[in-house]
């Protein structure tokens, strides 16, 4: 039967497969070890607990971490966690399906880091500034996750999760400085100013992320080209 040929498979290639990705990012006053270090240690007792879905999304994503991108496989993943190469489209649909739930979770995952780098009793000005440079940390510490949540794949934004879980993110920013132009009694727009902040600070996690600085053989303080922007344009 399938399902005993499927469980054989996974109690084989379990142990083979467990697997580890450190990220230890250490780019001019970054260094930060994801929590996300490594695949499901027993990836047959999650599916056994009906825990397929994560375990392959898990996979999937570890592989375009590995800079797999235009070579993501669900089968790949399949094997990886010991499962048929048919078991995925008991949950998916398809590969665009399981890279729209990792853009989305991205998402989510980003506006969290961002809401919670702001510390209780900061400034409004620190809030920002602490959003920004956990923005950054992120585009490190995920560059393929990031890669596809802002541009990889085109087609994730045409989905209507994806867009909302981006425009909640999004929302940690706007809340921020709204409340930093109304400390200070300004008339500006605060979704035009998230926008410029939000510019500024994206460029600078892509070309960190691409080692682009590097290449060009300049040595950039990310934290300090964060507090820059923010000051420049929080005036």
């Amino acid at each position: 039967p399938a399902e005993l040929t499927e469980r054989s498979s996974a109690s084989v290639g379990c142990d083979k497969q467990k697997r580890s990705v450190v990220w230890g990012v250490d780019v001019a006053g970054f260094e930060r070890t994801s929590a996300r270090a490594e695949l499901p240690v027993s990836t047959r007792a999650r599916y056994h607990h009906g825990d397929l879905e994560r375990a392959l999304i898990d996979a999937v994503r570890a592989q375009l971490e590995e800079g797999l991108a235009s070579k993501v496989s669900l089968a790949e993943a399949a094997k990886s966690v010991g499962v048929s190469t048919a078991a995925p489209y008991k949950h998916f649909r398809d590969k665009q399906d399981v890279l729209e739930r990792i853009a989305g979770e991205g998402f989510s995952e980003l506006g969290q880091l961002m809401s919670d780098a702001q510390k209780d009793g900061a400034s409004a000005a620190e809030h920002i500034a602490a959003s920004g440079k956990a923005y950054v940390r992120f585009a490190l510490s995920n560059p393929g996750t990031f890669r596809l949540m802002f541009g990889s794949s085109p087609n994730v934004k045409d989905n209507a999760d994806v867009t909302a879980q981006g425009h909640e993110c999004f929302g940690v920013l706007i809340t921020s400085v709204t409340r930093f132009l109304s400390e200070r009694h300004s008339d500006r727009d605060p979704r035009t100013l998230s926008v410029m902040l939000w510019t500024f600070v994206h460029g600078l996690a892509a070309l960190a992320k691409d080692k682009d600085y590097e290449a060009a053989g300049i040595d950039v303080d990310l934290d300090k080209k964060v507090d820059a922007v923010d000051e420049s344009l929080l005036v």
